[in-house]
């Protein structure tokens, strides 16, 4: 008998090629998630409209389509403001980290000066009474290295912000990042010297004679050192006025306005002019600025040259 052909071998579907997720996005969309990351950021669309160079009408336009293609809505609309709503907060949280990291990853592609770009947000006392005044000897020293310095308070958020490292007050117990101590800081009254010879501030208890200048973003700063000085909690102050930052009140006290609570030793230059002076020893510490950055960045070789300048002028200048 003869022997039977061998069957033929089943015919194997061959598997689709999974397309890459870049691909799926199209222009459109990938420019409505700019706008909506921007506007999110920002809450603002006025706001994001002037840093993409659109019309606040282009944002919105952007951002409805957005919600179309996602079937819901992101933004909860009132006069003149807008609010994440839960869907828009959850993509939110996933643009800034797919946004921060391609910045940080395309900066060097786009040269050799790009790949020694140093972005800094800086607490903005750090940055006004310390740090700018002495980026010119930065730049001397290091003419290979382009600075970008943005004045924040805001915390630190390095998965969505594309900043290589920030400079904060705080105890240094920040997890899963590096963080360098640079400067104590302690809080005590300054005032023009003509004021404290007029009111004749010569003990704690009579700081009360003098107007007395607070910082909005820290109302316990002055109930606290008057605590710690034994003044009475009884005791008013003449008169009392409210700024929005430390900057601010040492500005007034410079103008003789009132006393103000300065953070040593960021007022050095001001009392080595002769602008301000310290009218009593009282002070308590409140902390230190550190700088902070991510584990990641120990390889950036701009970071590493800020750091050890860093170093250098706080050993040599305090």
């Amino acid at each position: 008998m003869a022997a039977r052909p061998a069957a033929s071998p089943p015919h194997l579907l061959r598997a689709a090629r999974a397309l890459p997720a870049a691909s799926r996005l199209k222009p459109a969309l990938l420019l409505s998630l700019q706008a909506f990351d921007t506007a999110a950021r920002l809450a603002s669309f006025k706001a994001a409209a002037e840093a993409l160079h659109l019309t606040p009408s282009a944002i919105s336009h952007r951002i409805r389509n957005l919600e179309r293609a996602i079937g819901g809505s992101l933004f909860a609309r009132k006069h003149r403001t807008v609010h994440l709503t839960p869907a828009g907060r959850a993509l939110a949280a996933a643009t800034g980290r797919a946004f921060a990291e391609l910045q940080r990853a395309s900066e060097p592609l786009a040269g050799a000066q790009a790949s020694f770009r140093l972005r800094l947000s800086v607490s903005p006392l750090f940055a006004s009474a310390w740090l700018i005044p002495r980026v010119p000897a930065f730049m001397a020293d290091h003419p290979e290295i382009e600075l970008v310095i943005e004045s924040s308070l805001q915390v630190l958020d390095f998965d969505n912000d594309a900043v290589h490292a920030g400079v904060r007050v705080g105890d240094g117990n920040w997890p899963g990042l590096t963080a360098q101590r640079l400067m104590d800081l302690h809080a005590t009254p300054v005032a023009a010297p003509a004021v404290v010879k007029r009111l004749k501030l010569e003990r704690p208890a009579d700081i009360v004679r003098a107007p007395m200048i607070h910082v909005a973003t820290f109302p316990l700063a002055w109930p606290e050192w008057l605590r710690q000085a034994g003044v009475a909690s009884s005791a008013k102050p003449k008169q009392t006025v409210w700024v929005d930052s430390f900057e601010a009140a040492l500005q007034l006290a410079e103008r003789g306005a009132g006393v103000a609570l300065g953070l040593l030793p960021l007022f050095a230059e001001r009392e080595a002019a002769g602008r301000l002076c310290r009218p009593l020893p009282h002070r308590y510490s409140t902390g230190a600025y550190w700088l902070v950055h991510r584990p990641e960045e120990q390889g950036n070789k701009a970071l590493r040259a800020f750091k050890r300048w860093l170093a250098a002028e706080l050993a040599g200048h305090g």
